[in-house]
Parts: C-alpha cells; sequence; structure tokens
C-alpha cells in the first residue's frame, strides 16, 4: 500500500515539472523551483534578535453604563409600549402601572400626541404616549 502511495505522488511529480512549462499561466511563478539554492538559505538566515519595540498596552473598554429609570408609568392601567411612535405600530408588550423607564433623549410628535423613546430594565427599547408617563424620583 504504502509503494501504491509513493508511486502515485511520483507520478504526479514528474507529471507536474513535465508540463509545468505549458501550464505556466495555471502554476504560480517560482513553483517550479522549490528546492531554495545554498546562496537562498543564507539569506534566510535568521538575524540576531533584536528586542520589539513595547507596544502600548490598550486601554480597557469603557464601562457599559448601567440602566437608570428616568420615567416611570403614571397611568392606573396598562399602558402599551409599541415599536413606533403611533397607536398604529405594533405593541412590544403592555405596562403595569409604576413600571420604570429610561428616557433615551428621542421624543417624536405624531398628531396631538408626543411619543418618548425609552427602555426598560430588560433592554427592551420601544415608545410610550409622553401623557401616560411622569419623571421618576428615587
Amino acid at each position: 500500500m504504502a509503494i501504491s502511495i509513493l508511486i502515485i505522488i511520483a507520478g504526479f511529480i514528474w507529471i507536474y515539472v513535465r508540463l509545468g512549462p505549458y501550464l505556466s499561466d495555471f502554476i504560480p511563478s517560482g513553483a517550479a523551483d522549490a528546492t531554495p539554492s545554498p546562496t537562498e538559505v543564507a539569506a534566510v538566515a535568521t538575524p540576531a534578535a533584536t528586542p520589539a519595540p513595547a507596544e502600548p498596552t490598550p486601554a480597557p473598554p469603557p464601562p457599559t453604563p448601567t440602566w437608570q429609570a428616568t420615567h416611570r408609568v403614571s397611568a392606573n392601567t396598562d399602558v402599551n409600549f409599541r415599536s413606533g411612535p403611533n397607536t398604529i405600530s405594533p405593541p412590544i408588550r403592555t405596562l403595569a402601572p409604576g413600571t420604570l423607564l429610561q428616557f433615551l433623549g428621542e421624543e417624536q410628535q405624531t398628531g396631538n400626541t408626543t411619543w418618548m423613546r425609552c427602555r426598560l430594565e430588560d433592554g427592551t427599547e420601544g415608545w410610550i404616549a409622553a401623557t401616560l408617563v411622569a419623571p421618576y424620583e428615587p
């Protein structure tokens, strides 16, 4: 079995060497002389070890800001937390009275309603009508 493999490999090498000039478009230049000359080996000799310049240690990433409530649901009933700033957008979920929200600083006026973009403590972001929330003071 091993002899068969060696014969097959030798055959491929023979074909590669013989057909190389005709297939030069398909064979990378320099592939035919894969055997380095002694001068090439000397040129590849390892240089004396020189200390690499010390790279500055990258600063650690800034800490992820923690969630902080800025508003709370002030309505007396459950309210919709929507995917967009209008009543046409589907609700992401309903929020119970007193649910804490973090205002993200984005407001949008739709008709007579001002919508606020907020984040819940679990990271869910959505829109809620400004008339349904009140500032939260811990």
